[in-house]
């Protein structure tokens, strides 16, 4: 469900309207975000005590993704429905909002999950929640700029540019 929702509103972004050619393409560019996503909590899990078997772990965890399924949904609705000059002038604020936002209402969600349902210490949530995320989304961060190097140096500046505007 997280791979197709991501794909989805990555499509919609991009071309501001969804057809099977470009949703299948852009799932195939984005399925290394959620194999990282999956490495990283199996880290997490294998380095600590496993009271629930991995698949349903990994289930459980992204069944907590409603932060960023709402971003994401927000995002490519907006993208979709405005026009080009309003896209252009909105989007890269809207898209920095959208994801503090996700960022810090997932820290809590994620955090939960690892100290209540993994059963860990509070010390040891914070320590994998660290973990978890620097691992996933260095290498989210790292897969993007060798793929898209271009692209990615212009969406950064494009960040920095809303958010101190």
């Amino acid at each position: 469900m997280y791979w197709l929702v991501l794909a989805c509103t990555a499509a919609l972004a991009a071309g501001g309207r969804l057809s099977l050619r470009l949703l299948l393409d852009t799932a195939v560019v984005l399925a290394p975000i959620v194999i990282f996503q999956c490495v990283a909590l199996a880290v997490v899990y294998w380095t600590g005590e496993r009271p629930l078997p991995f698949a349903p772990v990994v289930d459980g965890y992204f069944a907590g993704s409603g932060p960023w399924f709402f971003a994401l949904t927000v995002l490519a609705a907006f993208a979709s429905a405005a026009s080009p000059p309003v896209a252009s002038r909105w989007f890269a604020k809207l898209n920095a909002i959208l994801f503090l936002a996700a960022i810090v209402l997932s820290v809590r969600i994620d955090f939960r999950y690892y100290r209540y349902v993994l059963m860990r210490t509070t010390r040891r949530a914070i320590g994998d929640l660290v973990t978890y995320r620097a691992l996933a989304w260095s290498a989210t961060v790292l897969y993007f700029l060798f793929t898209a190097a271009e692209k990615s140096s212009q969406a950064v500046h494009d960040v920095v540019r809303a958010l101190t505007s």
